[in-house]
């Protein structure tokens, strides 16, 4: 463990409590549901850790189509759910089959997943493509999508707020994840979650996010627009992928090329969508 410092351990028993000792620690406390990224952050000074598990955060609620869960729910308590397997093709449980090892999906949260939102993590593109909305409590309550909180300094506005749940749309189709890394519990050189609406076998809607570019996962509308109104088959999706393959924005890092991650990008791309559409007709 790294945390250096650490003077204090606090159980917050409501979010209102969680926050007033986030603002007494001015910027040295720590909120503390699974732990996993507070473990792995360098050299990080926290003088107090604030507890907030026994809040009741840890939910997954299903009703009516659309998903809400919890943000101290673990991955493993989201993936074993009913709702989820139920939900949207069942694309939240493949995309967390492929989030490393169970003892880890045992200890993390689904809610320090959207505040770490690593760029080579699975869970951010699935929750750009998913259009899933998080909703928090601080100076006041707030809420906007993922999406639209990963393009600002969203890390800010967590360290001096509590992220209650996330909220996922109902969708009238099926979605699809895949992913490419070194091995089967590896993180992501590459992956991809595309969604597809049929209406009598014409694509009525379409969401395609790439992440671990090696940027964070982000929608491709120019790809979207490319898909809607067209007639669903393997012509098109090998047509989506090149598309794809020559517009996408990938880059280099130690893992992988630019050259082979613009390649791949389409492949899975291709490969996600062959797949949703098949969960949507079925």
């Amino acid at each position: 463990m790294r945390l250096q410092g650490v003077r204090r351990f606090h159980l917050a028993r409501d979010v209102e409590e969680a926050l007033s000792l986030l603002s007494a620690y001015d910027g040295r406390g720590a909120l503390l549901a699974g732990g996993v990224d507070l473990l792995r952050v360098p050299g990080r000074e926290v003088e107090g850790l604030i507890d907030i598990t026994r809040m009741g955060l840890a939910f997954v609620d299903g009703a009516g189509g659309r998903l809400r869960v919890g943000a101290t729910t673990t991955l493993t308590e989201v993936l074993e759910s009913p709702d989820t397997a139920h939900y949207a093709g069942g694309v939240l449980a493949e995309v967390l089959r492929a989030v490393a090892v169970p003892p880890l999906r045992n200890m993390a949260t689904l809610g320090g997943a959207v505040v770490s939102a690593h760029p080579w993590a699975d869970l951010p593109t699935a929750l750009v493509a998913l259009g899933a909305e998080a909703r928090w409590v601080g100076d006041t309550e707030g809420r906007g999508s993922v999406e639209e909180l990963y393009q600002g300094e969203f890390r800010g506005l967590f360290r001096k707020a509590v992220l209650t749940e996330i909220r996922f749309p109902p969708w009238e189709g099926a979605f699809a994840y895949e992913k490419v890394g070194r091995s089967a519990t590896d993180i992501a050189l590459l992956n991809a979650c595309c969604g597809l609406g049929m209406d009598d076998g014409t694509i009525a809607w379409a969401r395609v996010a790439v992440g671990a570019r090696p940027e964070r996962g982000e929608r491709l509308p120019w790809a979207e627009e490319a898909l809607v109104g067209q007639k669903a088959g393997p012509a098109l999706w090998a047509e989506v992928g090149r598309l794809v393959e020559s517009k996408v924005e990938v880059g280099d890092d130690r893992r992988a090329g630019g050259t082979w991650r613009r390649h791949t990008a389409g492949v899975l791309v291709a490969r996600a969508l062959a797949r949703a559409a098949e969960k949507a007709a079925g």
